[in-house]
Formats: structure tokens, sequence, C-alpha cells
């Protein structure tokens, strides 16, 4: 796949160019919404710094932000290189036009806010002469009621702002607003594109589709970092969809570099050099493109993808993350035959949907069905099966059973909790096929899973093996669009042992043998944290039989804080003790041989002593000659041993 994408930005100059009547048709852009786009810049509405904090008790970070509607922003703050003194004091005045909620995430830190709005619980505790007021004398009245102002940064509509709190001495003595003012050096915000734009033609080839990213860096922008572009594709509910052809075309000033990190074949025709993420060395040169929005349609038309599936225009940027939204097609199951007994389908129908078998899980659907129910309706039912008739109930002597993974067998999910398949029903009688809808609500509620591998790979399990690595999974499903969970810690207790072992805090390891995992994107509705541990056994001691695995957990919506716990079996994976290795196998032979030896000498030994005394012992002088002539044969006559008693015998 490495290859593949390689090659594909490597030779797409060599890809034939298409003239048709369709390359002269004028695209009117619409607006989609299966795609999202996001964009992270330092570029802001209007801003400035200021140094009149230092020396101050505290410093002032005031941050106005203009919404288009009531809405969810996060706030990140952090000190990374931050140079004062770790204890010293932040305050935090956040201005909101409209009635806005912010959460926020500090880390280490512990901020003083003062707000209109909602945050964090904060309401209302701020003076109504800093709203409604020019950008000017905002600043200035900050700079009056607080004896100072380090920095005012003025947002609209963003998702999530990085703060890095701090002061710079180098900053001028006065907070002079700048429209456009670039804070990257303590800021970086993260908008999600409003509307994604795109268009297509009626001849255009399913599969193949365009994506043109229009980015206008400003000039403090242009000689830094590469723009970093990632390209996601996504099917949380169903699977992936696997013939998909990309063109990405990126378009910015002819100095803007990229670097894209893509696990798709994608092919690629950029503005300026541009390094794909899995082959950092190898910086591949940039095209000739045009700088105008038919410009770049039409070239995209003239390489063959017709379907120009998103275009956006984005002021600035430093980070850019396209995200597509590809299901494979819905495997269309063929309709049932005709009812020949229309009587016994509504009775099949009605009894499954009053008596509901089924249950969803928070990741897996289950089905359990007693046979004889069945047989008490005079129905016999063979085959029960969902929507993809390759998810099959088992069935044994008394149930049919069900379970499957909630993102399998075309199960569709609507508001991010509502799950909604069918089952298939064939009757013995007619071969009929019944089909009775499914639908169920899916537990809105804190989830602590247990995994052996680090794809997550379902189902989970309650085993933990004791010197292996082990993956953790925190989630939670809510109705509204973002909940934004923060992890306050996770330890794990077993049995027997104190203290419990703290295994995280918010966001941060507390051992080496513990692992944070990268954010995950939300799959089946749900907020997703993971992480891995190794647990190993200290001292030699007693091996427990188990232990309870714990996570505490603050829900930003309510404020509110649950705790989940998952009991877990140990299991040895320790090695046996060892066996003999091949030294001590050596050490035992040559011991064996040398005792062999001296036993063997030893005999020889007493068998060379006794041997002249049995020659000495007199002989009777009327002893038959036949007797005596022979001396070996006496000998032999007078020693006992098993091989010459079974040969005299």
């Amino acid at each position: 796949m490495e290859a593949g994408l390689f090659l594909a930005a490597l030779l797409l100059s060599c890809t034939p160019i298409r003239t048709s009547p369709m390359s002269a048709d004028v695209c009117t852009l619409q607006q989609i919404m299966k795609d999202k786009v996001s964009y992270t810049t330092g570029k802001t509405v209007s801003g400035c710094v200021s140094r009149s904090t230092v020396g101050r008790p505290q410093e002032v970070h005031v941050l106005q932000v203009k919404m288009e509607k009531m809405g969810h922003f996060q706030l990140s703050m952090s000190s990374a290189g931050r140079t004062t003194p770790p204890e010293r004091k932040v305050l935090f005045v956040i201005i909101c036009d409209k009635s806005c909620r912010v959460t926020v995430h500090s880390a280490d830190l512990h901020p003083t806010f003062v707000s209109n709005n909602m945050v964090s619980g904060v309401i209302r505790n701020m003076s109504s002469a800093f709203e409604h007021i020019s950008d000017e004398l905002l600043v200035q009245r900050v700079k009056e009621h607080y004896e100072g102002i380090t920095s005012f940064t003025k947002l609209e509509n963003p998702n999530h702002i990085h703060f890095r709190v701090g002061e710079d001495a180098s900053s001028p003595e006065d907070c002079i607003v700048q429209s456009g003012f670039s804070a990257r050096r303590y800021l970086q915000t993260e908008f999600l594109v409003q509307e994604v734009k795109g268009c297509t033609s009626p001849t255009a080839k399913k599969g193949k589709e365009a994506h043109i990213l229009h980015v206008q860096q400003g000039p403090e922008e242009t000689s830094s970092q590469p723009v970093e572009v990632k390209v996601n594709v996504v099917c949380p509910e169903a699977k992936l969809l696997q013939d998909l052809k990309i063109l990405l075309i990126l378009q910015s000033q002819p100095n803007v570099t990229w670097n894209i990190d893509t696990q798709r074949t994608v092919s690629i025709m950029a503005s300026g050099k541009y390094w794909i993420t899995i082959f950092p060395s190898k910086a591949l040169d940039e095209n000739v493109l045009p700088d105008n929005e038919q410009g770049l349609i039409s070239l995209a038309r003239e390489r063959g993808f017709d379907d120009i599936a998103s275009y956006t225009d984005i002021p600035s940027a430093t980070h850019v993350t396209l995200e597509l939204h590809r299901c494979e097609p819905e495997v269309k199951t063929p309709p049932p035959t005709p009812a020949q007994h229309p009587e016994t389908v509504n009775i099949v129908q009605a009894f499954f949907s009053l008596s509901r078998p089924w249950k969803c899980m928070d990741d897996s659907i289950e089905i359990v069905m007693l046979k004889t129910t069945l047989q008490g309706l005079n129905v016999h039912v063979t085959d029960i099966t969902l929507q993809d008739p390759h998810c099959r109930a088992e069935q044994n002597k008394t149930h049919f059973v069900l379970k499957r993974y909630l993102g399998d067998c075309h199960t569709k999910l609507e508001r991010g909790s509502q799950a909604k398949n069918k089952l298939i029903l064939t009757l013995a009688s007619s071969l009929e096929k019944v089909e009775v809808p499914l639908e169920c609500k899916l537990p809105q509620e804190l989830q602590l899973q247990l995994y052996q591998t680090q794809d997550f790979k379902w189902p989970s399990t309650t085993v933990l093996e004791v010197n292996k690595a082990a993956y953790v999974q925190v989630s939670f499903r809510a109705e509204i669009a973002q909940t934004h969970l923060k992890v306050e810690e996770c330890s794990l207790q077993a049995a027997g042992e104190e203290p419990q072992q703290l295994l995280i805090q918010p966001v941060t390891a507390l051992s080496q043998a513990v692992t944070v995992l990268k954010p995950t994107e939300a799959t089946l509705g749900r907020e997703l944290h993971r992480f891995s541990f190794v647990y190993s056994l200290a001292g030699g001691g007693p091996f427990p039989p188990c232990a309870i695995l714990s996570c505490r957990v603050t829900l930003p919506f309510n404020d509110s804080t649950v705790e989940r716990k998952l009991e877990v079996t140990l299991q040895d994976t320790r090695p046996p003790p060892s066996s003999l290795g091949i030294e001590a196998v050596v050490g035992i032979t040559f011991a064996a041989f040398l005792i062999g030896t001296l036993l063997t000498a030893a005999l020889w030994c007493i068998y060379s002593h006794t041997r002249p005394m049995a020659k000495m012992q007199p002989v009777s002088t009327n002893a038959p000659a036949s007797e005596s002539s022979s001396p070996s044969h006496s000998v032999g006559s007078t020693q006992s041993t098993p091989c010459s008693s079974s040969s005299m015998a």
C-alpha cells in the first residue's frame, strides 16, 4: 500500500489529460453534508500582546468570541515553554456575544475565569462594562481594571482553542489591536468549515472523486513549517468503502510546502513541494496549478475526475483535516417471497415485535430466542439472520443465539444512540422469509473495556495477562454532538495488594509501563479514550486471582463525575520453571560416565584380588578327571551372575 501511495503521487504527471465537452462545463458549487473539513491556524480576527503584566501579580488574557449561533467550544491550556514560575496566577476574561458554553482542559494549571457566559460552572461574574464595546476600548478597560493585560484575542466560531500561557518581556508595552493578528506564538485554533461545497456531473464515474483545498497563507506562514494535511476515510456505522480513487489538489503560494498524512492511495497535485508521511525523506516536486476556482476544477476534470467531491477555501492554516464519510453500498436483501399464509406472517411479526428477543449493548447486538416459544405458536422457524444474510444466528437444541458487532450486518445508527436493523426469519412450512423491524436504544453510559490486542478488536475481554500489554478503552455515548470527556484517573487494584496502582491521570501516564494512546476518532457514536499498560507482580509475592480496573471521568455537559469498575481475572503468562539446559545435561552425562567408570574399576579390582585366592583352594585328589580338567569350568561353576546362571540352566 505504501508503495502504491508513493507511485500514485510520483506518476500523476504521466496521467493522460482527457479532453471532452464536459471539460468546458461550468461547475456550480453547492453545499454538501457528508464530508467534514477542519483546519488549525494561529490567525485571529484581531488581537494584540503586551508586557504590561510582567512583574504584576497575575497574567491577564482576554478571549472575545463571536458565535453565529448558540454554541460550545473547547479551551485547552498548557504551560509548555513558559519561563515564569509555575505558581504564577493566570486570569482569563472570556466574552461571548451570544450564549455559549466553554469546556476547559487546564492540565496542571489552575486559572481563574471571569465571563459573561458559562465557563466550567462559572456563570455571569463579569461586569457589564466589558460588553458591547469596541476592541480598543475593551483592551483599555481590562488593562485599567486588572492593572495590565497580557494578550487580547478575538475569534469567530472556534471549535477548539489551544492556548499556551506565559508572558514575553519583548512584547510591546501597550496592547495595540491589529486586524488579522497572528497569535501563533501562544494560540492555535481549530475551526470546522461551516460550508463544504462540491459539484458533480451525470457522467462522473463512481469511486473517483477530487478534493480541492485552496489555502491562502499569510506572509508569516509561507516560510515556516509545512502545512500538515490529513485525509481520513471513515464509515463508523458500516463497512468502509475499499474501491475509492482520490485526487487531492493543494493550492497555495508557491513557497508553501505540504506534509500529507493518509492511509489510502491518493493521487496528489500540489502548488509547492510536498512530502508523504510514510516517505518523509522523499520530497516531491510541485506542479504549476491555476490560482482560481474554475481553473482548479477544470484541472481535476482533465485528469478524469468529474466528481468534485469537495472544494474548500481556507484563509490560513498549519493543519488541515479532510474527513470523508464513505461506506460500501448496502447489499440489497432479496425481498421476501409473497406470503402464502398471511395470517401466519402477521402472527410471527406481532410476536417478535412484542417479545423483542434482542438487546443492544454498547458495541454489539444480542439475540436469544427460545425455540419452544415459537412452537407454541404452531410456527417452525428454520433460520434467523439480520439484514446481512451472513449474520446468521447459531442454534442448539433449545435456542437461537446471535451476537454481532454493532458496526457489522448493515446496522444503522441514528442520532448516535438508536440502532436499526431487520430480523429475517425463514419459515419451515413454506420457506417464506418474514421481515421484523429491529430497533433498540443504545446505552448512554460510561463504558470501560479491556482488550488484548492493540487494534482493540471486538469482542472485549475480562482476562488480564500478567507481564503482557493490555489495552483499555473508556467510552461514552450521548445524544448531544460533543461530550468531550475528561478522564480524571484510572487505577488497578489487585486482590490482596495495597495500595491501588494508579495508571493515568488527565492524559498523563504515571509509569513507564503505561502509554496514553493518541486520541481516536469517534466510532459507533462514542467518544473514545485509550491507553495501554503492563501489569507485573512486584516482589515475587503470591499470584492474586483477580483485580479491579477502575476509571473516573468527568462529564462536561453536567460537570458530574462518574466512576466505572471492571473486575478482571489475572492470567499468569510467566514461563514455567525452566527445564534442564544443555549444560546441565552434559554435566549429568559426564557424572554418570565417571561414576560408571569408577564402579567398573572397583569391580575389576575386586575380581582381580579374589581370583588368585580361588586358585589356591585345595583340590580333592579323588575328584573325577572330568571335573578338574578345565580350570575355567571350575571358576564358572563358583561365580554366580544373572547372565551365567541363565546360560548354565
